[in-house]
């Protein structure tokens, strides 16, 4: 679901030759899109953000979950604005890719989400720096209570590593950013996977993201 005919064709290409793929149908509007989606009900949806205006996209993906519990949905977007991505997680969708990843990228993604996995691309805005996340100096500026999930209470340290995997960054990334040792940060993602019960990495910001937490 795109309203560029050039992308709806890359992906329609892209598809036709995958033996575990088929293209049911395709729209240019959120209207012909319900369309196609309640004549036909996909397995996995995929939109992009806005639609002609700011938003569509996401107005599109919550009533096709709506309607259609069993759907899967792929976010493909060239936005870059992490408010928006949110807010996408938090009505439900699965995957969130941008427009600039790669064609075999996309493909992967499409087979991880029907195999009930999600994706997540997390993209850092102007408006989402990553030092309004997590202090420079996390010893001398107040943090907030540590919040808990799945029955179990997220630590100090935990919080600070979750705000900088949703916003992207690698393990060495937020070594560097915290001032500890990669090995402690996988440590740490160890265990915030252990308290959300999920067995994969971008599996911690989706669920995180759809408990609010994030």
């Amino acid at each position: 679901m795109d309203d560029s005919a050039i992308v709806r064709y890359g992906l329609r290409q892209l598809f036709a030759g995958d033996p575990l793929l088929s293209v049911v149908g395709e729209a240019a509007t959120p209207r012909d899109a319900l369309v196609v989606a309640d004549r036909c009900p996909p397995d996995l949806l995929i939109v992009d953000l806005d639609l002609g205006r700011e938003g569509a996209g996401i107005d599109l993906a919550r009533l096709v979950l709506e309607r259609h519990r069993g759907v899967r949905v792929l976010v493909l977007t060239a936005r870059r604005d992490r408010a928006l991505m949110m807010r996408a997680l938090r009505i439900g969708v699965h995957g969130y890719l941008r427009k600039t990843a790669d064609t075999a990228e996309i493909q992967r993604a499409a087979h991880a989400l029907l195999r009930g996995e999600s994706v997540f691309d997390a993209p850092t805005t102007p408006a989402a720096p990553v030092t309004e996340l997590v202090p420079a100096d996390p010893a001398t500026k107040s943090e907030p209570a540590p919040r808990g999930f799945a029955g179990a209470s997220l630590t100090e340290r935990e919080n600070q590593v979750l705000r900088l995997l949703a916003v992207g960054m690698s393990n060495r990334e937020i070594g560097r950013r915290l001032m500890i040792s990669e090995a402690t940060v996988k440590f740490h993602v160890r265990n915030l996977r252990d308290k959300l019960e999920v067995r994969r990495r971008t599996e911690i910001v989706y669920t995180a993201t759809r408990q609010g937490i994030v």
